[in-house]
This record gives C-alpha cells, structure tokens and sequence, in this order.
C-alpha cells in the first residue's frame, strides 16, 4: 500500500472546493445491535450487523474564503446539511454522500493566518470510489 499525504484532503461540492484541510481524520463507527437475552448465560451477544453506520470528518486548515464559514454563520437553524459533497483523498480515493455541517470554529492569533476547524457528520450512505 502507498502512503498518502495526509495534506491533501478536500471537501468539494458541484465541483467547487469548500474547504481544504492541513490535518484531518474520518472516523467509522459501526456499533453492533446488542442481542444479550437472560438465555445467554450472562455472555453478551452481539448481531453480525451494525444498528447505526456513521462516518464523522474533522478537519482544520488555513481560512482561505467565506464558503464554509458563511454557512456556518448562517443564523438560520437550517441549511447546514451540505448535499451531494465530495471529499477527495490525496491519491484520488473519493467519498460521496450528504454531511452536516456540525461544529465550525476560527482562530487567529495577531499577526498570523486565520484558521479554522470544522466537523462534518455523514446523512444517510455515502459512497466510497476508489482511484483507477
């Protein structure tokens, strides 16, 4: 396997990059249905299927124009579900799906680089292509 640059991640939709991260992580969680029942001899028993997939994306770069953050700062309570994203990995891997807009902070110190961090948790499936 090749290693990636961990630089290279982009959040992108209609093809238009909203957001560019300097670090980033995607979590998937996968939490299995609980099936213990009193006839389990106090042993857990767990389905072989999750009861909720999710995938979560955090990432922070330097703040470079107002897309992500105007809808961040939208004062309207909807609108934060971002539709048909696109988040392209440095080796071409790309994962499409809807996301929310969950949590969006900026930082500046005086005399350096706005900045920003940011969350996205996935909306329903979301599909993974790999590069050719």
């Amino acid at each position: 396997m090749a290693a990636k640059s961990g630089r290279d991640l982009l959040i992108r939709k209609n093809d238009v990059t909203i957001a560019g991260f300097r670090t980033n992580s995607i979590s998937l969680d996968g939490a299995p249905v609980d099936l213990t029942g009193k006839d389990d001899g106090g042993f857990r028993t767990l389905a072989d299927f999750a009861g909720i997939l999710a995938m979560d994306i955090e990432g922070a770069g330097v703040w470079k124009d107002s897309t992500l953050g105007a809808i961040a700062f939208a004062a309207s309570p909807t609108g934060r579900l971002l539709t048909d994203i696109t988040i392209i990995n440095a080796n071409g891997d790309t994962i499409s799906g809807n996301f929310y807009l969950a949590n969006y902070v900026e930082d500046g110190s005086h005399e350096s680089e706005i900045t920003f961090t940011t969350s996205l948790q996935s909306s329903a499936a979301w599909v993974v292509t790999a590069a050719t």
